[in-house]
């Protein structure tokens, strides 16, 4: 009886370490695959532009700022105290505009990051889980996330080769 259950709990160990020995790690630099995807590439361009137009939002918003301010210290002591005050309302919207630009503006830079770099982000994250299972890995950690690297191996070349990048050595400095 005993001998059994010896023979049993031996059993056991030795498929659980052969399990254990089958299990391939792997690690990635997940910040690098989203660089190298096409997608972040119009993600970056998309952000470029949207930060033009609220620069130009922002260009034109000081313009007219200026302009209502050098009409006003030019033409306010002919204008009717309606009018100046109307004229000074104007201006501290367009003040209190400028002033939550910048905060409004790292807000929607923030969302538009957001909007962008999620659906990138999640298609590396595929990509990731394609080049591991294929390659038969059952564990991938992030390399940006490791103080020491295990014993694995680097995805980066499977996925270069995924996604069709070459890479080229870097040429030696010119003496």
């Amino acid at each position: 009886m005993i001998r059994a259950c010896f023979l049993g709990l031996l059993t056991i160990l030795l498929a659980s370490s052969q399990t254990m020995a089958q299990n391939k790690m792997a690690y990635v630099s997940v910040e690098e695959v989203v660089q190298l995807m096409p997608e972040y590439k119009k993600a970056m361009s998309d952000m470029a532009q949207f930060d033009s137009a609220l620069q130009i939002n922002y260009a034109e918003t000081v313009r007219e700022f200026n302009r209502q301010d050098s009409l006003f210290k030019a033409d306010s002591t002919k204008w009717s105290s309606a009018i100046r005050t109307a004229n000074r309302e104007k201006m501290k919207k367009l003040l209190f505009e400028l002033q939550g630009f910048e905060q409004s503006y790292q807000q929607q830079m923030q969302q538009r990051q957001e909007e962008l770099m999620t659906p990138v982000a999640q298609k590396a994250n595929e990509l990731i889980k394609e080049v591991a299972k294929n390659g038969g890995y059952s564990y991938v950690f992030r390399k940006e996330a490791l103080l020491v690297q295990p014993d694995a191996d680097d995805l980066m070349p499977a996925v270069r080769k995924r996604l069709g990048v070459t890479t080229t050595a870097p040429k030696p400095p010119a003496k």
